[in-house]
């Protein structure tokens, strides 16, 4: 028996790990783009580009685990299906119930384990993700600068038509300086420069104008034309961010911000669903793992394919299920608790009932 377990281990984790690397490459995909252009296009150092992937795969990993495990339980026994090993097994004398075990109790431990990942992990890595992001982007404001785009720093609205970020060279610029008793300051000017460090950031502006109106006479406007014009604004005025968003809070956060909602009778279902909702994503590894069982056998077609198809289908279920739970768990429809862990509790009770069929 301990070989036979030991051959439905070495089954099912090989196609699992590489559904773990083909979600998580899919889902990583558009963060991937940014990084290199934020190395290519932004002068980002090649280290604080794979530090921010760094920190933004566990915010992944929190799907793409439990979507490879319904991937790898498919085409693990949907093989041993199509090979006739179920048949064999089942003649030999062998209860079904024995060859499902290990990997039900695997995905179980990953489960156990996510739960953890989930509440504690995931949060604090998103949140030096936003910690990082926002020291590059002091070190670098040219970051926050997209071409036909407005872009507020201070008390400066500037408008940029072409940008070579790496090189920080502008061209059409047009900006704003606000005026709290006046009218608006127009800047424009053909080409400039923007060159920063972690203090101050200087536009040097060419072949320009500076237009003003009188903020006593509107009727008097006066225009100045320049070769050259330096702006120097002040970063260092610019706070960091300190207040976290519902992802970035760990679970001990959580709870403590729900307890002071709750003592001011503010509503909390907002982050009583987050709270909830890490640990229903946590099981559903091991809820996937039930259904996956009996459908894989079911397929009885060989190739990871069909794996790869069935598990897109059933979490895109899941998350249909889980979207209408979290939008009732929020709007105070549904206990949080049961809204998030309705498509655990659906996926969970068919797959229980499939495999009992499938056994049977």
């Amino acid at each position: 028996m301990k070989i036979l377990h030991r051959y439905i281990i070495t089954e099912f984790i090989p196609p699992t790990l590489l559904a773990l690397f083909i979600f998580t490459f899919i889902l990583i995909m558009e963060r991937l783009f940014d990084s290199i252009n934020l190395l290519i296009s932004k002068g980002v150092s090649l280290l604080s580009v794979l530090q921010l992937l760094g920190y933004v795969l566990p915010s992944i990993l929190v799907y793409t685990i439990p979507m490879a495990i319904l991937a790898g339980t498919l085409i693990c026994f949907g093989r041993l299906s199509s090979d006739n090993e179920i048949t064999a097994i089942q003649a030999s004398g062998v209860s079904l119930y024995s060859i499902f075990l290990p990997v039900i109790i695997l995905s179980l431990i990953v489960s156990i384990f996510l739960v953890s990942f989930n509440e504690q992990i995931a949060p604090r890595a998103f949140n030096r993700f936003r910690q990082l992001y926002y020291q590059i982007a002091q070190r670098n404001p040219i970051l926050k600068l997209e071409e036909r785009t407005f872009l507020e720093i201070e008390d400066y609205r500037l408008y940029v038509e072409k940008v070579k970020q790496k090189k920080g060279k502008l061209s059409g610029i047009i900006m704003y300086q606000m005026e709290e008793d006046g009218f608006p300051t127009l800047i424009t000017a053909q080409r400039g420069n923007m060159v920063s460090n972690e203090q101050q950031v200087l536009f040097r502006l060419f072949d320009g104008s500076i237009q003003q109106k009188d903020k006593y006479d509107p009727n008097k406007y006066s225009i100045t034309y320049f070769e050259n014009y330096d702006i120097s604004l002040d970063l260092s005025q610019t706070p960091p961010p300190t207040a976290k968003r519902i992802r970035q809070m760990e679970k001990s956060e959580l709870l403590r911000e729900i307890r002071k909602l709750k003592k001011d009778n503010i509503p909390t279902h907002s982050l009583e669903v987050e709270y909830h909702q890490r640990r229903s994503l946590a099981f559903a590894s091991f809820v996937f793992c039930l259904i996956g069982i009996p459908l894989g056998i079911k397929a009885r077609k060989k190739g990871k394919s069909v794996g790869f198809s069935l598990s897109l289908g059933l979490f895109l279920l899941y998350w249909f299920l889980l979207v209408e739970g979290i939008t009732m768990g929020e709007k105070g429809i549904a206990p949080p608790l049961l809204g998030v862990w309705i498509p655990n509790l659906i996926i969970g009770i068919a797959g229980t009932w499939m495999i009992y069929r499938t056994a049977k």
